[in-house]
């Protein structure tokens, strides 16, 4: 990956364009106005001139694309119409974002402190409660969804510290 791709990838890093992306999605063509109001809807709540700074980046992504307000005889960012710009494209690659990416990333977050408290436990710097959330965290390391995303040694380490637990 070169740095151009890297920069694609932020486009997904902000909550309120990953929202904006839905709704052009749900709602097809645009107006900003309409597109601000929709997102204070949705708890993501910002100014008119905000939510054009997140249209450009989105354009310049190619996700979409602004034709200039057709009612007015003067250019006004409020009456510009948004739409996307390769539907289908958008729609898998949130559904990748949110189905794979994020819960493969959510699923190292869980094994980086399944780690920390093991090697904790391991060093007999514990208490009741820090085995029990680490017997949590064994189990949900076990769950169909995280499960799935651990690499063989990671997945070897989570029974080595359930073998470690039930002899404590």
């Amino acid at each position: 990956m070169n740095d151009d791709d890297f920069k694609l990838l932020g486009i997904f890093g902000s909550r309120a364009r990953v929202e904006i992306l839905k709704l052009l999605l749900a709602l097809e063509f645009r107006s900003l106005s309409e597109i601000a109001e929709k997102l204070g809807e949705r708890r993501c709540k910002m100014t008119l001139s905000g939510v054009l700074k997140h249209m450009k980046e989105l354009e310049k992504a190619g996700i979409v694309r602004h034709e200039p307000g057709i009612f007015t005889d003067k250019p006004d960012a409020r009456k510009t119409i948004y739409s996307l710009e390769g539907r289908e494209r958008v729609e898998k690659a949130l559904h990748l974002l949110e189905n794979e990416v994020i819960p493969a990333l959510r699923v190292g977050v869980i094994f980086s402190e399944t780690v920390r408290l093991a090697r904790q436990i391991q060093g007999n710097r514990h208490g009741p409660s820090e085995k029990e959330r680490l017997e949590a965290l064994l189990a949900a390391c076990r769950s169909e969804g995280v499960y799935k995303y651990l690499t063989n040694d990671e997945k070897k380490k989570i029974e080595l510290w359930r073998m470690m637990l039930s002899a404590m």
